[in-house]
């Protein structure tokens, strides 16, 4: 029925047990998980219906109790059923646009619960995607009905063009806009769908691949993107068509400061080497530095402290710490102070890096490394 009669969201239906709570029915109201769409949602009964899939090529239905064999009312989750539908829908459209107007053929399908994906075997701009989306929208507000025929001869698959072999081909048709073969549940008619909009679009090999939504789902994603347009707006003082300038006029003003604290932190370096807590660790002297620059710099102020005093340069920050060693092993040193707290890394002799997994106190660092 979810072929032939996709408007029924409750029917009588005959259940017999195949398992533990798993039945089939008759007839099958229920739209299995299957041809990348999940399945339908609902009840028989007073049991829900937690999944429907294909074994053995009976339709199973798994429920939430087990049932006597006999004849209940199923009841389908009408929003579930329209939102995977109108994706599965939307996206025969999009492909069928795509490929007929475009020359962009339909390589792979994901339909999701929020958002679904459709594959192009080549690549594809921004300005394509939204003639396509404009399209796809005109096919919705026609409101032409999704028509499906059976055993059609000379009927191929969008993903393979060798000839279909099977008993029995279903043909999924939407006006001039697609007519392939499917095993999917679609809408009645095309303005069941709602709204279609393209979410983004990425490279995968010599394709593209778009991510879309239709239905409520595409109406909450559009909501969610206008509020927060609303708050940059109201954040940046200005209109939408002037974030793109506010924003990049922003961006570069942090790539120049960055620049600029990097410039302070690299010439501020030799005051923390001076300013470094320098301890006896047998007969080698080792310079310890905590929280004083960013973990980025750890590295070389450990190294220049280790320099500077011709022995070690141990510099925390954060959690991450570094190591600098001219005459102590630095990978032991790292692993006392992983015994010690906790944490993960390594090196060699000379150097050694990691981080720790609870913050030290300068105090702390002094007590394990000098420890015999």
């Amino acid at each position: 029925m979810y072929w032939t009669n996709p408007g029924v969201y409750e029917t009588a239906v005959e259940i017999k047990s195949v398992g533990d709570c798993k039945v089939t029915a008759n007839p099958v109201v229920f739209h299995p998980n299957e041809g990348g769409q999940p399945a339908d949602r609902g009840s028989i009964g007073g049991a829900d219906v937690i999944n429907v899939e294909i074994v053995d090529g009976r339709i199973i239905h798994a429920l939430s109790e087990n049932l006597r064999d006999g004849r209940y009312v199923a009841k389908v989750d009408r929003q579930h059923r329209l939102n995977t539908a109108g994706q599965h829908t939307a996206q025969h459209i999009i492909s069928g646009i795509a490929e007929s107007r475009f020359e962009l053929k339909t390589t792979g399908v994901h339909i999701g619960l929020e958002t679904s994906t459709v594959d192009f075997d080549k690549k594809a701009d921004w300005q394509t995607l939204q003639a396509i989306e404009r399209q796809a929208m005109e096919a919705v507000a026609e409101n032409i009905a999704v028509e499906t025929a059976f055993d059609e001869s000379d009927v191929r698959s969008r993903f393979d063009m060798s000839q279909i072999e099977s008993d029995t081909i279903r043909v999924v048709k939407i006006g001039k806009y697609d007519a392939s073969a499917c095993c999917g549940a679609h809408v009645v008619r095309t303005g069941d769908i709602g709204i279609i909009r393209f979410i983004d679009l990425e490279s995968k090999k010599d394709g593209t691949r778009v991510h879309f939504a239709a239905g409520a789902k595409a109406l909450e994603f559009s909501q969610t993107e206008t509020a927060r347009l609303r708050a940059l707006r109201k954040i940046s003082k200005c209109s939408t068509l002037e974030l793109p300038v506010i924003l990049q006029k922003a961006l570069d003003q942090s790539k120049s400061l960055a620049k600029e604290v990097d410039r302070l932190h690299g010439s501020m370096l030799p005051s923390f080497v001076e300013s470094a807590r320098i301890v006896e660790a047998g007969s080698s002297r080792v310079g310890i530095q905590v929280d004083a620059v960013a973990g980025k710099y750890a590295c070389k102020l450990a190294a220049l402290i280790a320099e500077k005093i011709d022995g070690t340069g141990i510099v925390v920050s954060d959690c991450n710490v570094a190591i600098s060693s001219k005459n102590l092993d630095a990978g032991e040193l790292l692993e006392k102070l992983r015994k010690a707290v906790g944490g993960k890394g390594g090196g060699s002799a000379g150097s050694a890096r990691g981080r720790l997994d609870a913050t030290v106190t300068t105090e702390q660092i002094v007590e394990i490394v000098t420890k015999v």
